[in-house]
């Protein structure tokens, strides 16, 4: 989970979202939002497909749905969020009770960057919504930029601490 010293961080953020965004929404809605996103990708793009059937132990959607689910939950090392997954029974259930390697963790993470800022943007919106009754509203440039940064301080603060974690 994050350090009390990194609890300071969210003083900066114009949204003021937390950094564990269950204290606005609780998991079962956070966990059907991250399904709702992963079920939107085109998964039949024959490039997936052949992509997945070369390499079966990438799992995108598992990793898609696990870091989502972490990374808006104030759990950002790799090392802390392959532990999880053995002993939290939601993170589990997620990794489908095969707990992926703090390395393959980093590797999706770096690989997919994109993809992982535009899922938190994503949930950071529907928490929006949720928190201020704010039904479908338009995403301004500067929401949406404030959405991103958001997104991307999470990520950067994950692979932070995992190159930490290497050089201790």
């Amino acid at each position: 989970m994050i350090s009390a010293d990194t609890q300071n961080l969210d003083q900066g953020d114009p949204l003021g979202l937390p950094w564990d965004l269950r204290e606005w929404v609780d998991k079962a809605q956070l966990l059907e939002w991250i399904d709702h996103e992963v079920a939107s990708i085109d998964w039949e793009n024959p490039d997936v497909i052949a992509f997945e059937q070369k390499h079966p132990q990438f799992r995108p959607k598992m990793f898609l749905r696990l870091l989502s689910y972490a990374y808006s939950t104030g759990m950002y090392a790799s090392e802390d969020i392959a532990e999880g997954c053995y002993h939290d029974e939601l993170l589990r259930a997620i990794s489908e009770n095969e707990p992926p390697s703090p390395r393959a963790i980093g590797a999706f993470r770096r690989e997919n960057r994109g993809l992982l800022q535009w899922f938190l943007m994503e949930l950071f919106k529907q928490a929006i919504k949720r928190k201020f009754n704010a039904g479908d509203f338009l995403v301004s440039t500067g929401l949406k930029r404030s959405l991103a940064d958001a997104a991307i301080a999470r990520i950067d603060l994950a692979r932070h601490m995992d190159r930490g974690a290497r050089e201790e």
